[in-house]
């Protein structure tokens, strides 16, 4: 087997990229103009690699070279860049930046990731420390792990499982307290006369979007300065993007959103991932309440909310999965 490198944004992607990630029904952000408007709003280094084997591809794979941003913009001309890991994850997601053909056992997959960390050590050379591998479930472990490799688990994936008939019936499984307190809120929103209420809609104002996104991530991290916004490219790339929706709030009067969450289809259900708001925590809330209806209501098996804030994903019915990072020294 033997991997392609490839920058996107930075040249074309190899032939056959797009065409294997739909067929393993990636979510849409796996597209190459998709990690192409992900470059454009990151400070790291975005690489992704096609594996191919007898000339088929059969795995794929995305990440960012972790270098400190600061060193690598004011570093002197002609001065190597301080060393970082390479980190595969798939960008502005909180998914596994990983993809293997249904066919490939363990050996195989095994064998993919390999001919993918070779590459990654001969494009980046002493710039690289190695490879870890993010949000690697259990299932995950026989083909990352092995001999000198660091494991280490990480924060868990919070996953809701459908399992009612109605929304009447998922409020009525909650703790009492809990599901008055839902329950009065879901009814308040949805009846606020200056809000509109989007639940699954294809698109979004980019800039606004960009804008929230921007001041949501602001509020979670102790450098906010550092934070670099999503370009507005990237999102009305997803607004033509099928497997792409939207839960939002809008004000009446002018239309301007307030808060949103994207959620991206996926092979067992949904992705929520980019989440934006200034309507404050009732309405954070409320997006969950929305995605939950509206996942009973056409039965999406599962959805996806993420690392982070576990006990309030726990509060609205969503279990912990097991998550780890391997890695891999060079």
């Amino acid at each position: 087997m033997r991997a392609e490198l490839f920058t996107p944004g930075g040249g074309s992607a190899p032939d056959g990229w797009d065409s294997f990630v739909r067929g393993r029904r990636a979510c849409v952000l796996w597209e190459a103009e998709l990690l192409e408007a992900a470059a454009w709003g990151s400070r790291r280094p975005l690489f992704a690699g096609l594996v191919r084997e007898a000339g088929e591809p059969v795995a794929a794979f995305c990440g960012r070279l972790g270098i400190r941003p600061v060193a690598q913009r004011f570093r002197p001309p002609g001065h190597a860049a301080v060393p970082g890991w390479f980190q595969v994850h798939l960008p502005n997601s909180f998914s596994a930046g990983r993809l293997y053909a249904p066919a490939l056992d363990t050996a195989g997959r095994r064998a993919a990731t390999r001919a993918f960390e070779r590459a990654v050590r001969r494009r980046l050379g002493p710039r690289c420390l190695g490879v870890v591998h993010l949000d690697a479930e259990t299932s995950e472990l026989p083909h990352l792990d092995g001999p000198l490799r660091l494991l280490r688990a990480t924060a868990p994936n919070a996953v809701l499982h459908n399992r009612w008939p109605s929304m009447d019936a998922y409020f009525a499984e909650l703790p009492r307290g809990r599901r008055r307190r839902l329950s009065a809120l879901h009814a308040r929103v949805g009846a606020d006369p200056e809000l509109v209420v989007e639940s699954a809609v294809a698109s979004i104002d980019p800039v606004h979007a960009s804008r929230l996104d921007q001041l949501t991530r602001m509020k979670h991290t102790g450098r906010p300065g550092g934070v670099v916004p999503l370009p507005p490219a990237y999102f009305d790339r997803l607004n033509r993007s099928p497997g792409a929706s939207y839960f939002a709030h809008r004000e009446k009067s002018s239309g301007r959103p307030v808060s949103f969450d994207l959620v991206l289809d996926a092979p067992d259900g949904w992705l929520t991932t980019v989440t934006g708001s200034e309507g404050g925590r009732d309405l954070y809330l409320d997006l969950y309440l929305r995605e939950i209806d509206r996942m009973i209501a056409i039965g999406v098996p599962t959805v996806q909310l993420g690392p982070g804030m576990r006990e309030l994903k726990e509060s609205f019915g969503a279990t912990a999965v097991p998550r780890h990072a391997v890695a891999v020294p060079f």
